[in-house]
């Protein structure tokens, strides 16, 4: 893909991401995968996922880094969607999970503070993503590394 026409669609990519926060991750449990919803929400063009520090999703990070994210797409009454592949790790900086924590929408409904021992922070970062755009049926792919 040439470099003009992938930027143009990392462009559309991330509209996409800005307006749609409610994704599926899915992690691998030993062998076996699990999917689940969750919310990605980013600032400083860093992606991340606040969660209960016992949740499973949490260990399965920490025992295999590699997880995918899958966004769904509605427009006009057609589907589509985001498939973005990557690596996640738990946050374990206190500066980061308090900046981090002004970021989630919720994070106060559930969370007594960035201290708060249930509060866990996992970050995202997708090197590659598959788009199928509402209503087409092919895919696109290009790097979401961020350099």
């Amino acid at each position: 893909m040439a470099r003009n026409s992938e930027s143009a669609l990392l462009g559309e990519i991330l509209s996409w991401l800005r307006q749609n926060q409610y994704v599926y991750l899915a992690t691998c449990d030993k062998k076996q995968p699990r999917v689940r919803p969750i919310v990605l929400y980013s600032f400083e063009d860093r992606y991340f996922f606040t969660t209960f520090s016992g949740n499973s999703k949490v260990a399965q990070v920490n025992a295999n880094r590699w997880v995918e994210v899958c966004v769904p797409l509605q427009e006009d009454g057609h589907n589509g969607y985001l498939r973005l592949s990557g690596i996640a790790k738990v946050v374990s900086n206190s500066g980061l999970k308090a900046e981090a924590a002004e970021y989630c929408y919720f994070f106060d409904q559930f969370f007594g503070g960035y201290d708060d021992p249930d509060y866990a922070l996992i970050e995202f970062e997708p090197d590659y993503v598959e788009y199928m755009r509402p209503g087409e049926n092919h895919t696109q792919g290009c790097s979401f590394r961020r350099n």
